[in-house]
């Protein structure tokens, strides 16, 4: 599962390369959407969809660190313990590697 910031795809590139290939996409504005509904959507799929694994792709900009933040409560509230991978994305366009 890929969860992704509305704004990473018009800043990354190589965001359908990188990205999509073989993923199921939520998409989701931290800043701009209201939190607990997807925290909801996002436990409910954890729960049932069971994916292997989730990927947070987010923005440096600080409202982005909402969006890994909603992943972990959903986790959480599903009680699910699926590895969530964060991959962080500069204005720039660039991929910052830890």
């Amino acid at each position: 599962l890929l969860v992704c910031a509305d704004c990473v795809p018009f800043a990354y590139p190589d965001f359908h390369r990188r990205f999509l290939d073989g993923r199921t996409v939520a998409v989701a504005c931290p800043k701009l959407d209201p939190g607990q509904e997807n925290v909801e959507r996002l436990a409910a799929i954890f729960a049932h969809a069971q994916p292997r694994r989730v990927v947070v792709a987010r923005m440096t900009v600080p409202c982005c660190g909402g969006l890994v933040q909603m992943c972990e409560m959903a986790k959480q509230m599903s009680g699910s313990d699926v590895p969530i991978e964060v991959e962080v994305i500069a204005p720039s366009g660039e991929r910052l590697v830890d």
